[in-house]
């Protein structure tokens, strides 16, 4: 025994006799390999196999057309979903719940309906509007309330049946949503900036009686003269312009249009007007939603129009996409820097509003805005932006991006995404973090971007590169979604998990994940584009509860890729 210990002994003094610094370094980069080799076996955020083939696909399919493709949600044999799952107080938990429309989201955020079984009853969402670079404002659900009941029963005593709201995002433009499903009148929303003459051809279009518009945007005169049905105005006026008279009438028109003034009538009848909304015991259904589609303002509009279980079906789809760790919540502050006039940024607010998350509205909203102008002054976790707006960010940073370890710093974090997993801050990172966009004044915080692409509006492609990148400027899981005029919400969206790179060629739109679990999808055969057995492609035909006719042609050739997502051709 004493012989092997002495014999240990000699090697271990021979080792150390021969120790220089070429050992030294040779050690530390052995145990550095080591290391990272263990910090870089995480587990994927999700299972590759979920990834690999994701809508599911009918066992059948018709001659020249493909087969039908669902959400992994709503399998073949099961129906797709129609709504919100409204349960009463009280309900078991094993309740389905009913369908609703956007009255029960409006309880909801009031808190008569209760967000869950461990909620108490009453408490409620958070509104929040910002104003400037400074200003942001608070909304008191119950003052929000009353405005609801009072322009809404105004509007209904003048008569009004289909209600045009030409505003920015802003809570007016919520409350007169809100406003019109109590009252039974319906709202068409018409996207802001239009050209003068635009604007009057789409109201006589609508065949709007009524216009809820900000004061100044318009010239009444011109309005009254064009559009022979409007009865009736209400203008909204920021508080600075307040002192000024906005009831005159132009001359010509006297008689003809009766002029209000939406402060004006809130502070006449507030103190009369009580927070109870109707109850609508009668059972008379809330009316539809009017949407223009356009590929900017001026252009030509597609006018489509919406039911309201068209409108609860893309929400209810929406909120349920997500993983049940993913979804808004409480503790969520939602940021739409998308106009409330297309239909996917309304439906996320709308289920923001549902889930209790606070919403912070800015009118700094729409096609290609800045979104770190936009979010300057919150720190929202997750927003819904435009392809422009994202494209925007992506080109600004990564033209910002010259340095050697920056570049480094961005490589290292596309490998962990390649990995497939969401980078983390780590102790590399606080070394040299790669460049982040800034949105929001809390860095990091945001967790969840939304992006949409508009069939047919001339959109800017982002490539699964773009998407990544996108994941490390901003630090949030994206998800690309695929809207049209005729489906409310998306046609279909990413997964929350689905990190992969190099799909498809460069300069050509990522894929858009699988449908929501309200629609289906099916492509039938063009002349150049068929449907064989080792290929699905074709013309895009969309059905279900959210789509306005029940079945649309998206009028777009595309494809099911081998993981069963949905791509442009």
């Amino acid at each position: 025994m004493a012989g092997i210990v002495e014999q240990l002994d000699s090697i271990i003094a021979n080792v150390f006799s021969g120790w220089n610094i070429y050992s030294s370094a040779l050690t530390v980069g052995i145990i550095g390999f080591i290391g990272w080799v263990i910090f870089d076996t995480q587990d994927a955020d999700t299972h590759p196999l979920l990834l690999a083939r994701q809508a599911v696909a009918s066992y059948v399919r018709q001659p020249g057309e493909s087969a039908i493709y669902r959400s992994p949600e709503t399998p073949h044999g099961y129906p797709l979903r129609t709504g919100l799952g409204v349960k009463p107080p009280g309900a078991p938990a094993y309740t389905a719940g009913r369908d609703g429309d956007l009255r029960d989201i409006w309880r909801r955020v009031t808190g008569e309906i209760p967000l869950d079984k461990n909620t108490p009853a009453g408490q409620s969402s958070k509104v929040l509007t910002v104003f400037g670079k400074e200003d942001i404002t608070e909304h008191s659900i119950g003052d929000l309330t009353k405005e609801i009941n009072i322009i809404g029963k105004h509007l209904q005593e003048h008569g009004a049946k289909r209600v045009a709201v030409y505003l920015p995002n802003s809570v007016e433009f919520l409350a007169s949503i809100f406003g019109a499903a109590f009252y039974g009148f319906s709202p068409i929303l018409i996207p802001y900036n239009q050209p003068h003459s635009a604007l009057i051809r789409l109201l006589k279009d609508t065949g709007a009686d009524s216009l809820i518009a900000q004061a100044g945007s318009l010239p009444l005169a011109d309005v009254g003269k064009g559009v022979p049905g409007l009865r009736q105005v209400i203008w909204t006026v920021e508080k600075t312009s307040r002192h000024m008279d906005w009831n005159e009438v132009p001359e010509g028109i006297g008689g003809k249009i009766d002029v209000s003034v939406w402060h004006e009538l809130v502070q006449d009848q507030k103190t009369g007007s009580g927070a109870e909304l109707p109850r609508n015991e009668s059972g008379a259904k809330p009316g539809n939603l009017v949407f223009v589609w356009q590929e900017k303002p001026g252009k030509e509009a597609e006018i489509v129009e919406f039911s309201q279980n068209n409108m609860v079906a893309a929400i209810g789809a929406l909120i349920s996409s997500l993983p049940a760790g993913q979804r808004m919540s409480p503790s969520d502050t939602f940021l739409p820097a998308e106009a409330f006039t297309h239909s996917y940024s309304l439906a996320l607010t709308l289920a923001a509003l549902f889930s209790h998350a606070t919403v912070a509205i800015n009118s700094v909203a729409g096609t290609g805005v800045e979104l770190e102008l936009a979010a300057r002054n919150i720190a929202p976790t997750v927003v819904v932006v435009s392809a422009e707006t994202a494209a925007k960010l992506h080109s600004n940073i990564s033209t910002s991006i010259t340095s050697g370890l920056k570049k480094l710093a961005h490589y290292l974090e596309t490998r962990i995404l390649t990995a497939g997993r969401m980078p983390t801050d780590t102790f590399f990172t606080r070394l040299n973090a790669p460049t982040r966009a800034a949105v929001g004044t809390t860095p990091g915080k945001l967790r969840l971007l939304y992006v949409s692409e508009r069939v047919g509006a001339n959109t800017p492609p982002l490539t699964s590169d773009d998407l990544s990148d996108l994941r490390i400027y901003t630090g949030a899981r994206v998800i690309y979604a695929l809207t049209a005029p005729k489906v409310a919400g998306a046609v279909a969206q990413t997964n929350i998990y689905d990190y992969r790179r190099g799909l498809g060629p460069q300069n050509k739109h990522s894929h858009f994940g699988v449908p929501l679990s309200c629609v289906e999808i099916k492509l039938v055969d063009t002349a150049s584009h068929k449907t064989t057995d080792d290929q699905s492609m074709g013309e895009v035909i969309v059905r279900g509860p959210s789509v306005a006719s029940g079945e649309v042609s998206l009028g777009i050739t595309g494809m099911f890729r081998d993981d069963h997502t949905l791509a442009y051709v």
